[in-house]
């Protein structure tokens, strides 16, 4: 239920200590300031909406609350921060859900290539034992053996090379590329065609699905003792924070070079007259935390649910990923507070999740509760989902340059085609250039036949439970890299993606539960 009025009086003067609003569930001491709503504070539109100067502040704040890694002191307060806004808001029965996940970090690393120092940054979530904490080391000297190219790291490679006790040497793939998702498009609004010309933009790859786990997995089962991966197709970073991929189980150390470092690498390769040396220094340690994902509700006249999702764990700032998405959230949920429950056909939950980058732990924690055993009282009939409102930037040469557009989008849903046609006039009203309406069910498909199941999204679990789905999200280069920061969040666009949202959530709002989605996956 609703917190008391001092309590909500004391967030609104961001008395609130890392737990949230007076809680003692969490270590205490680190302050979180400004629960008051931003559209209180910086105006809402003549609709309600937080302005975009508001909305924009919100995702200031929570990447001014450091890197956000789940477990840590920033995550907490990540999700402290949420708490005490959702309850500065008005919603009912916010509450810390929670799930054990992993933090992983390295305290050390050095990678020297036939004695030489190359400048790397660690694989996260490399060298650990599958399902168990762990410290682990090289020691202080290190690896130090054989590297060997295996390039792209395909099968032949593995299979012409003796790779067992040695380093490999190989590259990171991005291997979806913008004009492979039109494969999985019902509409696309791009009415100034931007998404086809340049071709720089249709044949760019998103960072979200690559070779990692082939590559890895590969150079494990030959007996290689570890990798070193060149971001191939990436800008001059070596800053790539990689998600954990459940499906791995990464026991040997890694690092990341850049394309450049790369190059040099093999270029050190071709020229020595014997196989090269190289010392492969990693250090740190993998420990259990805790997740927390922070909901709360606006009751309507019925106890069915529409979900609205975004996660505020991150990677370095996390501007984009998802600073934004948990905005949007937070500018709904203050839109939607602002209305009598008597208007809502159904009850209104808004929810930002944790563990996004380490295992997803606490979306299948929720799935079970919320779905599966349905231990609440509230019964999902939808979700939307919302990730990602980003500025496209390109691999010029190396140097990662905006291009002055919004990165080209994907809207992935599963709903009747009723409410696709609802979709489809939202992105055109609200103006989303470079939008595709996509479906869920051919993507999800297309992920079977490979092996795997669900959508490349926040929403994924909830999606493949059987609730339609309604999830926004983008891709641009920098999603995984410390580049992401403030600058790249596309300001302009966070209030008509909000009002966008809002509409697809009226929508789903006036329609029979069971005339909301179909989850046939067809091709």
């Amino acid at each position: 239920m609703t917190r008391s009025m001092h309590l909500l009086a004391a967030c609104a003067a961001g008395l609130l200590l890392l737990s949230g609003c007076g809680s003692d569930e969490a270590p205490s001491g680190v302050a979180v300031n400004n629960c008051t709503p931003a559209g209180e504070r910086l105006g809402r539109e003549d609709d309600g909406m937080p302005s975009t100067e508001a909305i924009f502040r919100y995702a200031e704040e929570i990447v001014n609350l450091g890197y956000r890694r789940s477990g840590t002191e920033s995550g907490y307060r990540a999700a402290a921060y949420m708490k005490c806004q959702f309850e500065a808001i008005g919603l009912e029965d916010v509450q810390y859900e929670t799930a054990t996940t992993w933090k992983w970090e390295s305290d050390r690393h050095e990678l020297h290539v036939g004695g030489e120092p190359v400048d790397s940054f660690p694989i996260a979530h490399s060298f650990i034992t599958p399902g168990e904490p762990s410290r682990f080391s090289t020691g202080d000297e290190g690896i130090e053996t054989e590297i060997v190219d295996v390039g792209g790291a395909g099968a032949l490679s593995f299979a012409t090379q003796n790779v067992e006790g040695k380093l490999v040497l190989f590259d990171l793939s991005f291997i979806l590329a913008n004009a492979g998702l039109l494969a999985f498009g019902e509409y696309v609004y791009d009415p100034g065609l931007t998404m086809v010309d340049p071709l720089d933009t249709l044949f760019a790859a998103n960072p979200y699905i690559t070779n990692i786990s082939s590559a890895v997995e590969a150079a494990i089962d030959a007996g290689a003792v570890g990798v070193v991966g060149v971001l191939s197709d990436y800008f001059d970073s070596n800053k790539y924070y990689n998600e954990f991929y459940r499906d791995l189980g990464m026991t040997i150390p890694g690092v990341w070079v850049t394309a450049t470092e790369g190059e040099r690498i093999r270029a050190m390769m071709d020229a020595a007259e014997e196989p090269l040396t190289a010392r492969l220094v990693m250090s740190g340690s993998r420990e259990e935390v805790e997740a927390r994902t922070v909901v709360g509700f606006l009751p309507g006249n019925s106890a069915e649910t529409i979900q609205v999702q975004s996660h505020h764990d991150s990677v370095f700032d996390g501007a984009v990923e998802d600073a934004s998405g948990s905005a949007e959230v937070l500018a709904l949920a203050e839109y939607y507070a602002q209305q009598p429950p008597e208007s809502r056909e159904r009850t209104l939950m808004f929810s930002t999740f944790d563990s996004h980058f380490t295992g997803y732990q606490s979306h299948m924690a929720f799935v079970e509760k919320y779905i599966t055993n349905n231990e609440t009282p509230y019964e999902l009939v939808a979700n939307v989902t919302i990730e990602h409102v980003a500025k496209q930037a390109i691999n010029d040469d190396g140097t990662l340059t905006l291009t002055g557009s919004v990165e080209p989008r994907g809207i992935m849903e599963n709903l009747a085609f009723p409410l696709k046609q609802r979709i489809i006039d939202a992105v055109v009203e609200h103006d989303l250039q470079r939008t595709v309406v996509m479906s869920a069910n051919r993507v999800d498909a297309a992920g079977i036949l490979l092996g795997g199941e669900g959508i490349p999204t926040d929403a994924s679990f909830v999606y493949v439970a059987g609730v339609p789905t309604v999830s926004y999200i983008a891709g641009p280069a920098y999603l995984y890299d410390a580049a992401d920061t403030l600058d790249k969040i596309a300001q302009d666009e966070l209030l008509p993606v909000a009002r966008a949202m809002a509409d697809i959530i009226d929508a789903i709002d006036e329609t029979p539960a069971d005339r909301i989605g179909t989850r046939i996956p067809l091709l």
